[in-house]
C-alpha cells in the first residue's frame, strides 16, 4: 500500500510531491479531521526588500562572485 500526502484545493487533490500512478488504478482517499491549511498571502517586492534590510543574520565566510557565461560561451556548448 502506498500513502500519498497532499492537499485538496479547487476540487483537485495536489500531492506534496509528484507520484507516478498508473491510469485507472483503484485508490482510496482518506480525509483527515483537522483544520484546512490556510493559503499564505504572497509578499510584495517591497516587503521582501524590507525583510532583507531588517534581517540581522550574519553569514559566515566572504561572498564569492558569480561568473555568468557570455553568449559566445553558451553558443559553443
Amino acid at each position: 500500500m502506498l500513502v500519498i500526502t497532499g492537499i485538496f484545493e479547487n476540487e483537485r487533490f495536489i500531492p506534496d510531491k509528484p507520484v507516478p500512478i498508473p491510469q485507472r488504478k483503484k485508490v482510496v482517499v482518506t480525509i483527515e479531521d483537522e483544520k484546512p491549511i490556510e493559503a499564505k498571502s504572497e509578499m510584495t517586492w517591497q516587503e521582501i526588500g524590507e525583510a532583507i534590510l531588517n534581517c540581522d543574520e550574519e553569514l559566515p565566510g566572504s561572498p564569492q562572485p558569480i561568473k555568468f557565461r557570455t553568449i559566445a560561451e553558451m553558443e559553443t556548448v
